[in-house]
């Protein structure tokens, strides 16, 4: 296996972790916004707007270009 495939296949494993943990904490945070009448069946839903997708395009593309400076050549 090449060393490019190699670091495709990292970099989604930890794609995978970190959308799995982020998708988790936002459960637990919103499981204590639930009524407690019995309604756990409710589905969760998102509550952002478009200034908040924005904001995480932004902070997804800051990431990925701080990531791929971490790995340039000296």
């Amino acid at each position: 296996m090449s060393a490019r495939n190699r670091f495709i296949i990292i970099g989604a494993l930890a794609g995978a972790v970190l959308g799995a943990t982020t998708a988790w904490a936002y459960t637990k945070a919103q499981e204590g916004k639930l009524p407690a009448s019995g309604q756990t069946g409710r589905l969760l839903r998102l509550q952002a707007g478009a200034p908040e997708y924005v904001k995480l395009g932004m902070a997804l593309l800051a990431f990925v270009r701080q990531t791929v400076d971490l790995f340039k050549p000296v």
